[in-house]
Formats: structure tokens, C-alpha cells, sequence
């Protein structure tokens, strides 16, 4: 009878631990997103961008076929005046986890200033893109490459490729380097530097659950999406690549601890630069500080492609 009792006891704990798990790994393969419509609706009523210069903005939507069967959603943003310019420069911006391309206006309004075309697009399992599980930037960095090669064909070969990311958009941008030569110049917004990293530090602040059902997670998430925590390892791809990095961190960030983006400035060789943004949590450095923001950024592009 004793023994009966442990093999149910055990029985329930096996079953109650998967649970956890698949719970915990559906948090990463399958976030909660708001619809682009309400999205777009608290960007603006939030004043991150300008919706009445977005609206007047030249526009042109449009989907790509990724190479994993699916459709992304893109929307290509033009500055006044830009045909006549001779200096070609295209931004490519890439968003966060759980969100649309259209948090990523208020960044885009920067590059158009600077008289930059910007496109903006859905990840995989947002917004108007295909479904998919998320991967953190695993698989997202080859779509990334569609994206450049949609740019490169429209603006030619010397155009010279921006991207700016944000959170998982700047895990995106940066894993991506180490795939594609092209890009010129990386801005990197409250990026993680490692995903076995984060998920350390976020089981402990946010659930208070142990690390070693990192690598229990990960394996179920393999078998699910077919990547590895381990493998999404940005800081990895920065200690080896030539492509100047702009890295951007709020100072009070606690979600993707600020420390990452100083851990990766420090890694990488040279043609770096770091900014610290004084009270800003996770994703908030454009909010606390726009000027500031738009200074570092005008300037890094000035300095690196003139």
C-alpha cells in the first residue's frame, strides 16, 4: 500500500513538473499579443510617434514568403524628397516580443528625419505575419535576411543596410550578423546577450523557480521548435563580428538587466559605441530621452557611413 501510494505520489509530480513546463516554454513559442489594431491605437494615444505625419508618409505594404513557409507582413515608410537623394541608406527595424511592427515607429520617425526609407515588419507569430513559434531570434534572423535581400533588390546593390532592433528585435539584429555580411551598421535597443542568461535571471526575479529547469525547458522546446536556448547567444556573434554596433540600454532595466549590453560593448572589438539612458526600464530609453536618443543616433550614422 505504501508503495502504491509513492508511485502516485511520483505520478502526480512528473505530471504536475510537464505542466510547468510546456506552460513555461508556451510563454516563449507562444507569447500573448495584442492585436495590431489596439497596438497601433496605444502607440499613438501614448504620443511615441507622430500619427499625422505617419499618415501622410508614403507608404507601401507588402508581404514576403519566408523560406519556413510562411508570409511577413511589411511596411515600407519613404521620407519626403528621397528619390531625388543620392545617398542611399535603408533602415530595417525589427520589434519586440509580443508586439507589431508598429511599436516600431517611434524609431522609424528618426530615420526619416534623416531622410532614411524605413521598413518596418511583423516577426514570425506577429502581427499580420504567418504563425510560427517564436524563437527569440533563432529562426527570426533568417527572415531578417529576406528582408535585406527585398532591400538590396529594390535600392541596389550599394545601398547601405541599417538595423535597429529592440529587446527580442536586438537579439534579432544581432544574431543575424553572424549570418550576413551586408548589413552596415546595427543599432541594438535593451538586447539580451544570452537566453540561457535571461531565463536564469528572470526564473529567479519574476517566479522564483530554480535554473535547472533551463535545460529541461530547453529540451522540450526543441522538440517543439527545433532550437536550443543555448544556441540564441548574441554576445556570442558580437565578440566575433566586424559591423559597427550602436548598443542602447535603459539604466533601470530589470526585465533584460542593462548589464547584457555593457557585457557585449565590452566583448566586442572595436567600432562600438554604448549609450545609457538615466531612469529608463526595459525598452523606455527613447520615451525617458528622445533628443538624446536621436543625437546618438544621427551621430553613430554620421560617423560610420558619414
Amino acid at each position: 500500500m505504501i508503495w502504491m501510494g509513492c508511485e502516485r505520489m511520483y505520478r502526480l509530480v512528473g505530471i504536475w513538473l510537464f505542466e510547468l513546463l510546456w506552460c513555461l516554454s508556451d510563454m516563449i513559442l507562444r507569447p500573448r499579443k495584442l492585436a495590431c489594431d489596439k497596438a497601433f491605437a496605444a502607440e499613438a494615444s501614448g504620443g511615441k510617434f507622430d500619427i499625422a505625419a505617419y499618415y501622410v508618409t508614403k507608404k507601401y505594404k507588402f508581404y514576403l514568403q519566408s523560406e519556413f513557409g510562411y508570409k511577413l507582413s511589411c511596411e515600407l515608410l519613404e521620407p519626403e524628397n528621397f528619390a531625388s537623394s543620392k545617398d542611399r541608406k535603408v533602415a530595417i527595424l525589427c520589434h519586440g516580443f509580443g508586439c507589431s511592427r508598429y511599436s516600431s515607429l517611434k524609431y522609424a520617425q528618426i530615420f526619416l528625419r534623416l531622410g532614411i526609407p524605413t521598413l518596418i515588419y511583423d516577426h514570425r507569430n506577429h502581427g499580420y505575419s504567418g504563425k510560427a513559434h517564436t524563437t527569440m531570434g533563432f529562426k527570426e534572423k533568417y527572415d531578417l535576411t529576406r528582408i535585406v535581400d527585398w532591400c538590396i533588390k529594390k535600392y541596389g546593390t550599394e545601398c547601405k543596410i541599417i538595423t535597429h532592433g529592440e529587446s527580442m528585435g536586438a537579439a534579432t539584429v544581432l544574431l543575424h550578423l553572424g549570418i550576413d555580411p551586408r548589413v552596415d551598421l546595427t543599432i541594438a535597443d535593451c538586447a539580451y546577450s544570452d537566453l540561457v542568461h535571461l531565463l536564469r535571471h528572470q526564473l529567479k526575479q519574476y517566479y522564483h523557480l530554480p535554473s535547472f529547469l533551463i535545460p529541461i525547458e530547453s529540451c522540450l522546446t526543441f522538440l517543439r521548435a527545433g532550437f536550443w536556448y543555448k544556441e540564441v547567444s548574441p554576445i556570442r556573434v558580437v565578440s566575433r563580428i566586424d559591423t559597427p554596433i550602436l548598443f542602447i540600454h535603459g539604466k533601470c532595466d530589470n526585465f533584460v538587466p542593462t548589464y547584457m549590453s555593457k557585457l557585449m560593448y565590452y566583448v566586442k572589438k572595436d567600432k562600438k559605441a554604448l549609450y545609457l539612458v538615466a531612469k529608463a526600464k526595459h525598452a523606455e530609453s527613447i520615451c525617458k530621452n528622445r533628443k538624446g536618443y536621436e543625437t546618438v543616433i544621427e551621430e553613430f550614422i554620421g560617423k560610420v557611413l558619414g
